[in-house]
């Protein structure tokens, strides 16, 4: 039977860095450093935030072999067991073309297990990634937009879509001993993306016939909530481009809403088919191996947007949770929220300079951080960690366990150096940092003092992040430290 230790600490860690350094030094570096008793391997993944080496352009650690992969394309590392894909047309396709013959469950679970480390797949949607519309197939399963058009990402309630990514489930749990999966969806839904700046007109969705039958089963006006829908990408369009309503951004977007209430249910839609997918994830993985922990990635956007937070309910999701991950990167909050607050003050707030806004949303996330114009040089504190901490542990009431995302050495700012490798995601950005010059950065004692305040705010694990591909071994060291003092 699968046990998580009392006090988990995991690495999120990809196949390339058991590639590159050896998987028993690679473990024992983990332990010896981080005081690392878990790993979150990164499987599936087309997402340079999980999997490959550091990001091009960004600087590289001093463990590993020093260069970058240049045209990484990501994918299953794990080997496909064609069976469990049989009721999708999307079949066992994503099969990662690099290092073809290294089997990263395969190969690490058994020298993991060894060393009394947990084992969990750390599988990534990677909704965005350019890769995934090269399988034949895949446009099958694209959103549609409001005007009937294929959109650039998958959609929730397409059978296929639901299909192939439970079949990563049945294939992972029917052919390793794994302890446990963590299910990542960097997605905010429609309304969300129109308020947060301007968007990418493809990616406003979905309204394809899957959608629309579930909205009528709702109840829900699906002509209405179209030409809603419609209005507010016009809205949004314009005022990304500069025009200002005589009424006002702010008020013309809440006249649509006003209009058009359909808007906000079909964002409600959009996120409950998001999560009846978690839904689905668990009650097959249970089926499957009743002992097996399930949990989800909840991303960065909780911590910055009060809209976006108020969908990530986390009394409901503790329903169907064994333990919440939660994105609380104190380092590179700084910079992301920066340029969050600027992108808002391109929509929704576009009657308000960033300075004007960001004490607002302050007051309204509960937080406590410095000067607005210093972010980016100063990143968020260690009392943010504690803090949002401790919300979500009061969220989930007892019902499930909260692991923290712990900060080191995440990329700030854009790329030093900048072309080496084609952008790999479509469409408007997530998690975005468009800071530049002498950012904020990890230090061993920033990452003990993170390490310590998610523990000090009722944290029952962490999960050291976001991959060790991109860390420096002495900023490690500081989780290491962190644990190390604990009583």
């Amino acid at each position: 039977m699968s046990t998580v230790p009392d006090r988990l600490v995991a690495m999120q860690i990809g196949a390339i860095s058991f590639v590159d350094e050896g998987v028993d030094r690679t473990l024992d570096i983990l332990a010896e450093r981080g005081a690392v008793n878990a790993l979150f391997l990164a499987t599936p993944t087309w997402t340079r935030g999980t999997g490959g080496r550091q990001i091009p352009g960004h600087p590289l650690p001093d463990h590993g072999v020093g260069e970058y992969d240049l045209g990484w394309v990501g994918g299953n590392y794990a080997t496909p067991h064609p069976q469990y894909y049989g009721n999708t047309v999307l079949g066992a396709v994503g099969k990662a073309p690099e290092n073809p013959e290294f089997d990263l469950l395969g190969e690490v679970l058994p020298k993991a297990r060894e060393r009394g480390m947990k084992s969990f797949a750390w599988m990534e949607e990677s909704g965005g990634a350019r890769e995934l519309r090269t399988y034949p197939n895949f446009a099958k399963v694209l959103e549609v937009d409001a005007w009937g058009r294929p959109g650039r990402r998958p959609c929730f309630n397409n059978p296929d879509y639901r299909n192939w990514h439970l079949g990563f489930v049945e294939d992972y749990l029917q052919s390793y001993q794994l302890d446990g999966l963590a299910w990542c969806s960097e997605r905010p839904g429609p309304l969300n993306m129109l308020m947060q700046g301007t968007v990418d007109v493809p990616e406003v969705g979905c309204f394809c016939q899957h959608c629309q039958r579930i909205a009528r089963e709702r109840g829900i006006d699906v002509d209405r909530a179209l030409r809603g829908y419609r209005e507010l990408v016009d809205w949004n369009q314009r005022v990304g481009a500069g025009e200002r309503p005589v009424d006002g951004a702010f008020v013309a977007f809440w006249r649509i809403l006003l209009n058009f209430p359909e808007v906000l249910a079909w964002q409600t839609l959009w996120t409950e088919s998001q999560r009846q997918l978690y839904r689905d994830i668990y009650g097959v993985a249970k089926a499957i191996a009743p002992e097996v922990q399930v949990g989800w990635h909840v991303y960065h956007n909780i911590s910055f947007s009060p809209f976006y937070r108020a969908d990530q309910d986390y009394t409901e999701m503790a329903k169907f949770s064994d333990f919440v991950k939660v994105v609380i990167y104190n380092n590179c909050a700084g910079p992301r929220f920066f340029t969050w607050v600027k992108s808002i003050c391109g929509a929704l707030f576009a009657d308000a300079e960033p300075e004007d806004v960001y004490p607002l949303m302050m007051k309204l996330l509960q937080l406590d951080e410095g000067d607005y114009e210093k972010l980016p040089q100063t990143g968020f504190t260690a009392d943010y960690v504690r803090r949002e901490t401790e919300r979500a542990v009061a969220g989930v009431g007892g019902q499930s366990k909260i692991y923290p995302g712990i900060d080191i050495d995440i990329p700030v700012g854009v790329a030093k150096q900048r072309g080496l490798e084609a952008p790999r995601d479509l469409g408007t950005k997530i998690n975005w940092d468009d800071n530049e010059g002498e950012l904020t950065r990890c230090t061993r004692e920033s990452v003990r003092d993170a390490t310590l305040a998610a523990f000090e705010g009722g944290a029952e694990g962490v999960v050291l992040s976001r991959k060790y591909s991109e860390m420096m071994l002495d900023n490690l060291s500081g989780a290491g430290d962190a644990v190390r003092s604990l009583p």
